[in-house]
C-alpha cells in the first residue's frame, strides 16, 4: 500500500507553531518553516514530525519549560 505525500497549508497549528512556508531541504527533504507562537524561533520540521507530535514548539520554548 503506497501512501500519498502529506501536505500541510499555510497557517496550520501544530502545539505552539504554525505553518509558514514549505523548503526543500537536501539533507532533509521536504520540510515545513513553522513560527513559534512565543515570537523568537523559526522551526524546521517535516510534516510527520508535525502532525505525530515530535516537534510542538521553538528550543526556547523547550529550555523556558525546564
Amino acid at each position: 500500500m503506497i501512501l500519498a505525500p502529506v501536505t500541510l497549508e499555510h497557517g496550520e497549528r501544530y502545539g505552539k507553531l504554525t505553518v509558514l512556508e514549505k523548503v526543500i531541504s537536501k539533507e532533509r527533504g521536504p520540510t515545513y518553516k513553522c513560527g513559534c507562537s512565543c515570537g523568537f524561533k523559526y522551526v524546521f520540521a517535516k510534516a510527520s514530525e508535525l502532525m505525530r507530535g515530535r516537534v510542538k514548539s521553538c528550543l526556547g520554548c523547550k529550555r523556558a519549560q525546564r
